[in-house]
């Protein structure tokens, strides 16, 4: 049997809200029945964004971490989500509470690459203080953040933060499917 197919057993419905949270040691997922390239290869099929991650570390040096699990979480407050890996850009936000999100046009897949841990040399970013933290300047759409809650989930943390400005310009998204770049076929 597949590891797609493999099917473990159900658990029995909860009777309460918190049983299900109660019963994950006994009933949770066995990692180990998983193929992780399998689950990799099945999770690069959702489309998403590419957004770089920014924060300003003692010394006033910009930083970033290019990101695609950005999302909106509520409207009312304004409230995103970001997961990150252990690394500089998750130390100096867990430090500050604060990072500015940039969601990246077709015409910058450049920055991807040079904060994705591959530092282009060519590649010189623009950065822009809008309100308080600095942002890339001609990014899709660019959000301050402030973190009102850390999550720490296996080997990522969600920072869920309230957004104190925001912004966008006109333009078309860098997209990311199936472990490449793409350009929408729709114009925005």
């Amino acid at each position: 049997m597949s590891a797609a197919s493999r099917r473990t057993p159900l658990r029995p419905p909860p009777t309460q809200e918190q049983d299900w949270l109660e019963s994950l040691d006994t009933f949770g997922a066995d990692p180990a029945t998983l193929d992780p390239a399998h689950f990799r290869k099945s999770v690069s099929l959702f489309a998403t964004g590419i957004v770089v991650l920014t924060c300003e570390d003692e010394e006033g040096n910009v930083h970033g971490a290019t990101v695609n699990s950005f999302t909106s979480v509520s409207l009312q407050p304004p409230t995103v989500l970001v997961s990150l890996k252990p690394g500089k850009t998750h130390r100096i936000i867990s430090r500050t509470g604060r990072y500015g999100a940039c969601i990246l046009n077709e015409a910058q897949q450049n920055f991807s690459a040079h904060f994705s841990g591959r530092p282009q040399e060519a590649v010189r970013p623009d950065f822009q203080v809008r309100d308080r933290l600095p942002t890339l300047r001609h990014c899709l759409a660019w959000f301050e953040c402030v973190v009102v809650q850390k999550v720490q989930v296996h080997d990522h943390t969600l920072f869920v933060a309230e957004v104190t400005a925001c912004g966008n310009h006109d333009g078309t998204p860098l997209m990311f499917f199936g472990s490449r770049y793409h350009r929408p076929a729709i114009a925005v």
